[in-house]
């Protein structure tokens, strides 16, 4: 194992245990701590980019709702073996509090900032990752966030066909009652976004939804 992977295994161990303190379980291939609930799964990742030489560790929070991604993997087109991971709601803390990733980056060079750059990791775990868990736990939260202004960009589901997908879904779980005109919004920006590829798979998504009933969230 060369340094770099050791420091930054050495950085995981030093974050699992005041993590695990909530609930939180180390999935290392992820670079991900993970809460699970009966249908909810709670994710705190650490994006682990080159910092040359070190790491530059970007942590990102989402939120996982196994009834949201039951319905979209119906008509994903993701192989069987990546729906498992996917994540209804989420998106890097720097994005999300100041528009920029890199707004919430720490670098971890050597050993001497071991110490420190856990501190600061839990830190953003505590004051940004536990309240981000328990606002998006519910459906309910998710439509307001991605429905309200469905023209506008959202920090927290920034590609066009998974917002539009995911959106649609909640609206229908909550019973959203301009879900008829979302349709219709969400549908333009499907055609114009990516040069349309993702129109049938959006269509697909939306012929199956018919079918859905609305529910506590």
């Amino acid at each position: 194992m060369t340094d770099q992977k050791l420091l930054k295994r050495s950085l995981f161990e030093l974050i699992a245990a005041p993590l695990a303190n909530h609930g939180f379980k180390l999935k290392t291939a992820k670079d991900s701590f993970l809460r699970k609930h009966d249908s909810e799964t709670d994710i705190f990742q650490l994006v682990c980019l080159d910092g040359k030489p070190g790491w530059r560790i970007q942590p990102n929070v989402a939120v996982r709702i196994e009834r949201v991604e039951a319905i979209f993997h119906q008509t994903s087109g993701f192989e069987p073996k990546y729906q498992s991971d996917t994540p209804t709601i989420g998106g890097f803390v720097g994005n999300i509090t100041d528009g920029d990733n890199r707004a919430c980056e720490f670098l971890l060079e050597d050993n001497r900032d071991l110490s420190l750059v856990a501190g600061n990791i839990v830190n953003v775990f505590i004051q940004i990752g536990l309240p981000y868990f328990d606002k998006f736990r519910s459906i309910s939260e998710i439509d307001k966030e991605l429905n309200s202004s469905p023209t506008e960009r959202t920090a927290h589901r920034v590609a066009p066909w998974l917002r539009c997908s995911t959106g649609v879904i909640v609206a229908k779980l909550s019973g959203r009652p301009d879900y008829g005109e979302l349709v219709e919004v969400y549908l333009d920006v499907i055609r114009k976004s990516d040069k349309g590829f993702y129109l049938r798979r959006f269509e697909a998504l939306l012929q199956s939804l018919e079918s859905v009933h609305a529910e506590a969230g």
